[in-house]
Formats: structure tokens, C-alpha cells, sequence
């Protein structure tokens, strides 16, 4: 597909991207979230289906790539979540002191944090749709990136 239509985007003309469609706030639970439209190509009907999707409802979208977070929290062979929470944990404690306040088990300050977590972003680039989450944007410019393929199976990834 060279153009289409999409929820926020509206119409898309891939060889004409205007520069609202590239960068763009939205308000979401309360808070600005930026789309960004980062494809150059042409997309199928699978990539265009998960686009659709994911901007059709971005509460759902939200909720289940929280359930994502939490399992990846618990991934034996994966330990991304847990490392990046760990690292807040150690070097930005004090910083984070709202959400940890009243804990005392390293345990419950990671839960804690898990649950701060908050989309900023989510990103369409020609392979993946990236879905940026962080702790808060004036303490850590850390990101816990998930990346979503056109099958819509997802994986983590740690960015500053």
C-alpha cells in the first residue's frame, strides 16, 4: 500500500509524508504521547492491520504491552526489564522517591516501578512499530523499547 488512511495520521501518501504526520502529539491518559511515521516504503496488509489496530485503541494497545512488561519482568533468559528497573533502582532511588516511597523489599520497589511505567511514544518505521515506555522523562532519559513485527510478536530492548 502507498497510501491509506489511519486514526491521528489520517490520509498517508507514503511518498508525501507532510512533517505533522512524521512528529505528532496526542493526548493520552492525561499526558502527551508523540506518533512518529518513520516508513518509507511500501507496507502490507499486515503491517497496515497492526497500525490500524494499535490506533484504533491505544488504552488496549497500552494494556496489553503492559502485560508484555510484566512478563518480560518475569523472563528467566531475559532479564532486560529487571536490569533496567534494577538500574533505576541503584542510581536514581532518591530521584524516584514518589514511586518508591514507602518500600522497604528490593522486590517492592521493582513492582513499584514496573507499574510506573508510561508510554511516551510509539513509532512506525518500514520493519517494526516501537512503542517507547519510561519511568519519567526529567529523571531518566532511559527507554524500555518494545518492538512489534508485522506478525505483531513483540520484543525488548533497553535505549538511552
Amino acid at each position: 500500500m502507498k497510501q491509506f488512511k489511519l486514526p491521528f495520521f489520517n490520509k498517508i501518501v507514503i511518498e508525501n509524508i507532510t512533517e505533522e504526520q512524521e512528529y505528532m502529539s496526542v493526548v493520552f491518559q492525561d499526558r502527551n504521547i508523540i506518533l512518529m511515521w518513520f516508513v518509507e516504503n511500501e507496507i502490507d496488509d499486515a503491517y497496515f492491520k497492526n497500525a490500524n489496530t494499535i490506533l484504533n485503541d491505544l488504552d488496549k494497545f497500552d494494556e496489553q504491552s503492559q502485560l508484555f512488561l510484566q512478563t518480560e519482568f518475569s523472563n528467566a533468559q531475559d532479564k532486560t526489564v529487571l536490569e533496567y528497573l534494577e538500574f533505576h533502582l541503584d542510581e536514581l532511588s532518591e530521584e524516584l522517591h514518589e514511586i518508591i516511597c514507602k518500600s522497604t523489599e528490593k522486590s517492592e520497589k521493582t513492582q513499584k516501578l514496573l507499574n510506573a511505567l508510561k508510554l511516551k511514544s510509539i513509532a512506525f518505521h518500514d520493519d517494526d512499530i516501537v512503542a517507547d515506555y519510561v519511568l519519567n522523562n526529567e529523571v531518566s532519559d532511559e527507554i524500555l523499547a518494545i518492538f512489534i513485527n508485522k506478525n505483531g510478536e513483540r520484543n525488548i530492548a533497553w535505549e538511552s
